[in-house]
């Protein structure tokens, strides 16, 4: 293998090739020929000697082998991303970084008040926001691609070089349309609930959640029947509304619909609870990150 012919172009326009599906489309998308992206392919392929793209199949997709090469490609990409932040940061002012990872509104909701207070005490920290897959938030902090995350604080639970500040507690609640039965209730009991078909987000983009989620049910003594698992809160959202389904949400989640076409329900003795923690690496120095701490504990009250 000749890694020297592997550059960070060619990286690019093999992430935009697998999110798009399009050889034209990634052509468009990086202005250039549909020729240089076919070129850029076969050589990493000839580089690796393995196929990365089944051209066979339509749309395209990446091989088992080409999934790998794409998701080690994300964090090379990201740490490229993240080095030039911090360079042109550098050069102007020399102004100091601190990047911050989250998956859902939910959790930077907990740091917005933080936020004011926090720039007038750090006025040359540059924050630098970045939303990824939840299965994903821990991976990358470890590997230092972020310096924060904000997280539900299950994605920290093992990893001993991570330190957590809780920011949040709360419990999960029902979510239902309008047509729904349980929709006119104030509250639902674990057995209600468990008579009805659920809808809930992919394993692949929560991670550990979605097995904590079927831990929790069953530590209730039920089976939850889970009809659907999505990508996305809004097709998970779609798939309430319109496939009479119920899903789960944290009780702090904004769901911008009118109350009379869908609403959240609180869940009768439910062990279905949260934390949203910021997680950091303990041994990264950067005075941003305590500097940011010590805003957090002192907007929330937090001792220690």
């Amino acid at each position: 293998m000749e890694a020297n012919r592997i550059n960070i172009e060619k990286i690019k326009y093999y992430i935009d090739l697998v999110d798009c599906r399009s050889f034209t489309e990634t052509a468009k998308r990086n202005y250039v020929s549909q020729t240089t992206i076919s070129q850029t392919i076969a050589s990493l392929e000839e580089t690796f000697q393995i196929q990365l793209i089944n051209r066979k199949r339509t749309p395209i997709e990446p091989t088992e082998a080409g999934q790998l090469f794409y998701e080690e490609a994300l964090v090379i990409w990201k740490q490229y991303q993240s080095m030039q932040q911090k360079m042109r940061n550098f050069q102007s002012k020399q102004r100091e970084t601190l990047s911050i990872e989250y998956s859902a509104m939910t959790d930077i909701q907990t740091l917005l008040s933080v936020i004011p207070d926090f720039r007038k005490e750090n006025p040359l920290v540059e924050l630098n926001l970045n939303k990824v897959l939840l299965k994903n938030i821990s991976d990358y902090l470890v590997k230092g691609i972020y310096d924060v995350a904000i997280a539900f604080d299950s994605e920290f639970e093992g990893k001993k070089d991570i330190t957590t500040v809780p920011l949040y507690a709360g419990k999960y609640q029902a979510v239902v349309s309008a047509n729904h039965t349980l929709f006119d209730k104030d509250t639902v009991t674990l057995a209600e609930l468990y008579q009805h078909p659920l809808v809930m987000l992919d394993p692949s983009v929560i991670g550990v959640s979605y097995d904590l989620m079927l831990q929790h049910a069953q530590k209730n003594g039920y089976q939850p029947q889970i009809a659907k698992t999505v990508d996305d809160v809004e097709t998970e959202l779609f798939a309430i509304r319109t496939e009479n389904l119920i899903g789960f949400f944290p009780d702090n989640y904004n769901l911008n619909y009118p109350s009379d076409e869908i609403r959240m329900i609180p869940i009768e003795g439910s062990f279905h609870t949260f934390v949203i923690a910021l997680g950091y690496l303990s041994a990264n120095a950067k005075p941003a990150i305590q500097a940011l701490i010590r805003s957090i504990k002192a907007h929330y009250s937090i001792s220690g």
